[in-house]
């Protein structure tokens, strides 16, 4: 009777199984995006659609930090305004407008606009050198290479480039102020324990009192200043 009554479990239990497929399906764009962060691209975004009342020149800048001390700006050379209107036109070019009908909103006089900002970085193909990428969209894109510093582990002479970002907390506009987005930072030696770190805060704060600033070797931080034009 016992051998009965196993024979007939496990035939239900086949059953069962049995009825159960893994079906495929094609891969959609989420599917990505942990393969690109392994791959070294990272992205981050940011809603700027409460500026569309006015219009703001955005500059992106980036400022460059070693030992959290010795600290140097670079010149990204990108303004941009968040939007164009049509009287920024001679009035032949404005007719041209209409007339192709590629205004944003003709009805208001917006020729474009943006409502979204981005910061990412992608690999140049060489390890001492990130790609940072900044767009307003629909307004303009930037590239700049940012130089790495290596590191090296006791007892190893291998240079070795680690590098992971940081977003800043979203802090309060303030015209014409500068407003950190985003953190890309070193790893640091544990020489305690003999390995690499990158722990603390997971968002900065943008009056650069977190504690794990003191701790990288060098880091950048990409911002923007905003001022009505």
């Amino acid at each position: 009777m016992k051998q009965t009554l196993a024979f007939l479990l496990c035939l239900v239990m086949g059953l069962s199984l049995s009825a159960q497929t893994v079906k495929p399906q094609d891969a959609i764009f989420e599917d990505y995006i942990p393969l690109l962060q392994k791959s070294g691209y990272q992205a981050y975004s940011f809603d700027i659609s409460d500026f569309l009342n006015e219009t703001y020149l955005i500059t992106f800048k980036i400022k460059e930090y070693t030992d959290s001390t010795d600290v140097k700006e670079l010149d990204s050379g990108f303004t941009v305004p968040n939007r164009m209107m049509l009287n920024d036109f001679s009035e032949s070019f404005q007719k041209r407008i209409l007339a192709d009908g590629t205004a944003f909103d003709a009805e208001k006089g917006i020729y474009t606009q943006s409502d979204k900002m981005l910061v990412g970085f992608y690999p140049s193909g060489t390890d001492s050198l990130k790609v940072a990428y900044l767009s307003l969209e629909g307004q303009g894109v930037r590239t700049m290479g940012l130089s790495l510093k290596p590191l090296k582990l006791p007892g190893n002479d291998t240079s070795m480039y680690y590098y992971h970002t940081r977003p800043f907390k979203v802090s309060s506009f303030e015209e014409g102020k500068f407003i950190p987005l985003v953190l890309l930072g070193s790893m640091w030696v544990d020489h305690q324990w003999g390995f690499l770190r990158f722990c603390g805060e997971n968002e900065i704060d943008p009056e650069m009192s977190s504690t794990i600033l003191k701790y990288l070797p060098h880091y950048y931080v990409i911002g923007v200043e905003i001022k009505e034009k």
